[in-house]
């Protein structure tokens, strides 16, 4: 018999998964996590998992958007009144995004990465179309920008930090974040005036 849950419990069951799929995900990855291992890590019923997700996949899409949510809200933060940021101070916050500690995608594998792209139907987040169209957006409300600036440039620098991470047990890890800080004096030395 199916339970009927308040609001108030549902939401807290959700916040549950959505932890626990974020451990996992850190620590035995997505292509090892199970329904099972997410559910009694969350320390809920699997049939509970069912209630807000049809799929490991649809899960996996949740906590991908739920990542993208927080770092607009905490970027939307970091703009002034009138809607823009001067350039060196949107790659400051920008930059908060790419630490390991903000960005469960740093994290993972490269073994998750290539399970993302083959298991979410939802290519919206593998998509160069999208990445530009999230960049031309911004464009417009970074002052102190060069008019020529080419936003395929700029996402793939971006691009390059996850490359970065997702190779990282073949490079001297120590020294990932000075590389990423150099990643954003390069992008900010390719969009100043």
């Amino acid at each position: 018999m199916a339970v009927a849950f308040t609001q108030e419990q549902k939401d807290e069951i959700q916040g549950k998964l959505i932890a626990a799929g974020f451990d996992l995900s850190t620590t035995i990855g997505f292509k090892k996590m199970t329904i099972a291992k997410i559910t009694k890590a969350a320390g809920v019923a699997v049939g509970s998992f069912y209630l807000f997700y049809d799929s490991k996949e649809s899960f996996v899409l949740a906590l991908i958007r739920e990542v993208e949510k927080e770092a607009e809200l905490k970027m939307a933060a970091a703009f002034a009144k009138d809607g823009t940021l001067p350039l060196k101070k949107f790659l400051s916050a920008y930059r908060e995004r790419f630490r390991p500690e903000n960005n469960f995608f740093l994290k993972i594998s490269l073994d998750d990465w290539v399970w993302l792209r083959s298991h979410l139907t939802d290519t919206t987040y593998f998509s160069t179309v999208y990445d530009l169209k999230k960049f031309e957006y911004l464009l417009p409300k970074i002052k102190g920008i060069r008019e020529d600036v080419d936003p395929g440039v700029v996402v793939n620098f971006i691009k390059s930090i996850y490359a970065l991470y997702q190779n990282r047990e073949t490079l001297f890890e120590g020294s990932l974040e000075t590389n990423v800080d150099l990643i954003f004096d390069s992008i900010y030395r390719y969009m100043k005036i």
